[in-house]
C-alpha cells in the first residue's frame, strides 16, 4: 500500500520548514507516493506553489494548516476535497479567523477560538475539514504527563466540540525521542490506545519538516533564529527523524508503535482512507487558473460586458484621435477590432473594464498615473484611458501583451504617486467592498547578508564579527559565497580564515543552506488584488500594518 504524508511543513513555515514545495513534490513522486500534503504554520503561504508542484509531478495535492486552538494546543487542520470548494473555503476562513488580530501582534498570538473552529470544519452536518490531534495538542501534552483520566477527558471534550466523526482524528507520530517527551514512541502508543478506546480513528504521520535527515542542521539554525538563542554547536540538536520518509520506513514505525501487524495495517489503512478524502481537485475545489473579476453589478454594468467594452473603446477613438480623417482612422479601427476579438475569445472584457474603472477613479482623485510595460502595446488600453501611450504612433505590438496562446490574465502595470498609494488602496476598498479586495503579500527570502546574520547568531558569533563578514559578502548570493572566496581579491583574507576556522567554515555551509529560503511575509509595496464576491473563500487574509487585509 502506498503511503501519504498528511503533516508536512514546507519552507513557508517560516523559520521552521527547510524544503520548498517543488522539492517536496519531486521527492514524494520519486518515492512512488501519489499524494502529498502541505500543512504550514499559521497560513497557506506555500499552498498555491504546492498545488502547482503536485500538478507538475502528477500527484494529488492535499492542503492544511497548523494552528493553535484556544485552550487546546496546536493541531493540524486539513481541508477535504471534491466538494466543490467547500473544504478549501472553510480552510481559508479558518486561517483568516486565526489571523484576525490587532496589527503588530506576534505570530505566537495567532489563535483560533474553539467555537470558530467547530463552526467551520463542517457544513450542514457534512465534514469539510478534518482536525488531527497530534503531539502538540492538549491531548498529546496530557498523555506525556501520564494522567490517563485527564487525557481521556480532553479527548472526549474534543469529540463533544466536534460531533461530526469524520472531522476528528488522532495523529500518531514517533520521532524516536526520549520516552516521556513529545514525539516519543511512548506518547504515540498512549495516544493510539486512547483513540481506539474513544472510537476516534487514528492516523499515522511523520510531522515532516525536512527533506532528508541532514536538513536537521538547517532546522537547528532556523530554530535558533526563531527563538533568538545562540546554539554554539557543531552537531544538530533538532531530532533528525522528521523527514519525508518512504512507505517502507513508515510501515516500520507503525509496527513499532502498535506492536501488532494487524493493528499497524489498520493504522496505515486509516491514513490512506483519510488521504483519499482530502485529495483536492484544483479546478473544482480551488477555482484553479480561472480569472476572477468583479461582477457586472460592482462595475455598474447591465447587459453584456463585451458590448460595453466595445462601446467604450470606440468612444475613445474620437477622444484620442479628434483630428484624424476617416481614411486615417481605418488602421486604428482595424487594429481595435483585432484586439477586441482576442479579448472576447479569452473572456477578458470584465477585466479590462475593471482596470479602466480603477484608472479613472485614480485620475478623479487627482493622482498622477501612468501605465508601463507590455500593457502600453494595447490600443484598447489607450482608448479606455488606462495607458497614455499611443501604440500605433510608437509601433508597439499588442501580441506582446496578449494573444490567444495564453489563458491567464495579462499584466497591466499602473504607476502612481508613491505618497498617494495608501489613499488609492482605501478608495478601492470603499469602491468595491472588503469582500472583493485585499492587499497583496510577498515573501522575503534569505540572501547572503541575512543568512550570515542568522547563521552567525545561531553559532554564537559576536555581533561585530557577524557584521564584518556580512559586509564582505552582501553583494554575493549565499549560494555562490564559497566559490567567490577563492576568486575575489578583497575576500582573500576571509578565505584564509574560513580555511583554518572550523566554526567559520560551518557558517559558510549554513549560509548556503539558508540561501533563498522564505524568511518572512510582508506587504507588497504596490499590489492590490481585486476579485469577485468569492475572493475571501479562495484566499485567507491577515492584517497589514495599515490595518487593511
Amino acid at each position: 500500500m502506498s503511503f501519504t504524508h498528511l503533516n508536512v511543513s514546507s519552507a513557508y513555515s517560516f523559520h521552521f520548514g527547510t524544503a520548498k514545495p517543488d522539492q517536496l513534490a519531486q521527492v514524494a513522486a520519486a518515492l512512488g507516493q501519489d499524494a502529498l500534503a502541505i500543512t504550514d504554520k499559521h497560513g497557506l503561504y506555500g499552498a498555491v506553489k504546492h498545488i502547482r508542484a503536485c500538478l507538475d509531478k502528477n500527484i494529488s495535492p492535499i492542503v492544511g494548516v497548523r494552528l493553535e486552538v484556544q485552550n487546546r494546543g496546536t493541531v493540524t487542520i486539513l481541508c477535504r476535497g471534491h466538494n466543490k470548494g467547500a473544504g478549501w473555503s472553510a480552510l481559508c476562513k479558518i486561517v483568516s479567523k486565526a489571523q484576525t488580530r490587532a496589527p503588530g501582534k506576534t505570530k505566537k498570538e495567532i489563535v483560533i477560538s474553539e467555537r470558530d473552529l467547530a463552526d467551520l470544519v463542517s457544513k450542514d452536518g457534512r465534514p469539510v475539514c478534518t482536525i488531527l490531534l497530534g503531539p502538540e495538542s492538549d491531548l498529546g501534552q496530557a498523555v506525556i504527563n501520564s494522567n490517563a483520566n485527564d487525557s481521556a477527558k480532553k479527548l472526549l471534550a474534543w469529540r463533544e466540540l466536534i460531533p461530526v466523526s469524520e472531522c476528528l482524528s488522532v495523529e500518531i507520530v514517533s520521532h524516536l525521542t526520549k520516552p516521556g517527551t513529545s514525539y516519543s514512541t511512548l506518547q504515540a502508543k498512549r495516544m493510539l490506545q486512547l483513540a481506539i478506546t474513544a472510537e476516534i480513528k487514528p492516523v499515522i504521520t511523520n510531522a515532516v519538516r525536512y527533506l532528508e535527515p541532514d536538513d536537521a542542521i538547517t532546522g537547528d539554525v532556523l530554530d535558533a533564529a526563531r527563538y533568538l538563542e545562540p546554539l554554539g554547536i557543531f552537531a544538530p540538536q533538532a531530532n533528525a527523524q522528521a523527514w519525508l520518509k518512504p512507505a517502507s520506513l513508515m510501515d516500520e514505525i507503525a509496527l513499532e508503535i502498535t506492536e501488532s501487524k494487524e493493528l499497524a495495517a489498520r493504522l496505515l489503512k486509516n491514513t490512506q482512507e483519510l488521504a483519499n478524502s482530502l485529495r483536492l481537485d484544483p479546478v473544482s475545489d480551488c477555482d484553479w487558473s480561472r480569472p476572477k473579476t468583479p461582477e457586472k453589478s460592482a462595475l455598474g454594468i447591465e447587459g453584456n460586458p463585451f458590448e460595453v467594452l466595445w462601446q467604450k473603446a470606440h468612444l475613445g477613438i474620437s477622444w484620442r484621435y479628434p483630428s484624424l480623417s476617416e481614411a486615417k482612422l481605418l488602421p486604428v479601427r482595424h487594429r481595435l477590432h483585432q484586439e477586441l476579438i482576442t479579448i472576447n475569445k479569452l473572456g477578458f472584457a470584465t477585466y479590462f473594464l475593471t482596470v479602466a474603472d480603477v484608472a479613472q477613479m485614480i485620475r478623479d482623485m487627482r493622482v498622477r498615473t501612468a501605465a508601463r510595460g507590455s500593457g502600453a502595446g494595447s490600443l484598447t488600453n489607450y482608448l479606455l484611458g488606462i495607458s497614455g501611450v499611443d501604440p500605433i504612433e510608437h509601433d508597439l505590438l499588442f501580441e506582446r501583451f496578449l494573444s490567444t496562446e495564453r489563458s491567464s490574465l495579462p499584466d497591466i502595470d499602473i504607476d502612481v504617486e508613491s505618497a498617494r498609494r495608501h489613499d488609492i488602496y482605501r478608495a478601492i476598498f470603499k469602491r468595491y467592498g472588503g469582500n472583493r479586495v485585499t492587499l497583496l503579500s510577498m515573501h522575503s527570502s534569505y540572501r547572503g547578508r541575512g543568512a550570515v546574520r542568522d547563521g552567525g547568531l545561531a553559532l554564537g558569533f559576536e555581533e561585530e564579527h557577524i557584521d564584518e563578514i556580512a559586509k564582505s559578502i552582501w553583494r554575493f548570493s549565499a549560494r555562490n559565497f564559497r566559490g567567490m572566496l577563492g576568486q575575489k581579491p578583497e575576500l582573500q583574507k576571509l578565505a584564509q580564515l574560513v580555511e583554518h576556522d572550523r566554526r567559520l567554515n560551518l557558517l559558510v555551509d549554513i549560509t548556503e543552506r539558508l540561501d533563498r529560503l522564505p524568511r518572512h511575509i510582508s506587504m507588497h509595496p504596490c499590489g492590490v488584488i481585486l476579485g469577485n464576491q468569492t475572493l475571501l473563500s479562495l484566499t485567507p487574509v491577515e492584517p497589514s500594518g495599515l490595518g487593511l487585509p
